[in-house]
Order: structure tokens, then sequence, then C-alpha cells
């Protein structure tokens, strides 16, 4: 899919950092490759999908990430996973915002609240995706 989403933790209303270590326990056992002068990591999934992740983990925590340039199953599983494990939210363009969880919503700026929505699973964040 060649979405570009960004990634994002939501603190009453304005964007916050999230946990370094979330973003190295789910991503950094599955990096093939990785250009640290652009942030860049190229992520692969036991299912063979694939992913460019850009991100710059730095003093335990991570201001923002985007993925693009991913492909449907286990790459979007991951990234539900990590979703869940840095309380974050994913902005895909053109859609709603996507959330780990319910709680989210009242941390969202008033602008992303009335449409977002909650995924449990990569297929779920394929399904919006199709219907944008």
């Amino acid at each position: 899919m060649s979405y570009d989403m960004v990634v994002q933790r939501f603190e009453q209303g304005d964007a916050a950092p999230m946990a370094g270590a979330a973003f190295l326990a789910v991503f950094a056992p599955r990096v093939d490759s990785r250009e640290p002068e652009d942030n860049y990591w190229h992520v692969s999934a036991d299912d063979g999908g694939t992913a460019d992740v850009y991100a710059a983990p730095a003093g335990g925590t991570l201001g923002s990430l985007m993925i693009s340039h991913f492909s449907p199953g286990a790459i979007l599983d991951l990234l539900v996973e990590y979703l869940g494990l840095a309380d974050a939210v994913v902005l895909p363009p053109g859609c709603p915002t996507l959330l780990a969880h319910e709680g989210q919503r009242r941390h969202l700026p008033d602008v992303l609240r009335a449409d977002a929505l909650v995924v449990k699973a990569g297929a779920d964040i394929e399904r919006v995706l199709r219907s944008c």
C-alpha cells in the first residue's frame, strides 16, 4: 500500500512523546536494513510483508513515526501491536484517525475525535484504508 501514515500519541489534545522502548520491542527485531542518518528502518514480517518506517528514537522517547510502502497482513498487525504498547494512534491521510482503544478519543484534538475508529487487528486497518 502506498499510503504514508503518521503514528502519534496525544495527551489533552496535544502531541505527546511515545515510549521508545515500545518501538524497539515491536519493530527492531524485524529490521532487515537501516539507514540511521535518515531515520529509516526497513521492516519485514513473518508473512513476507515489508514496510518502510521512519522514526528517530532518542532519549527513551519517540516524537512520531511514519510508515509507508507497507504490505497488508502481518505488517499491519505489528502496527496495531505498537499502537497498544505506545498508546498511539494512526493518522492515515483522508481517513478517520485509528485508535488502539476508546480511551484515546478524549485525548485527540477536537477535529480528529468524531470519526475516529478503534482497530484491534491489521485487517481492521486494511478495511478502513479500502473504504477511504
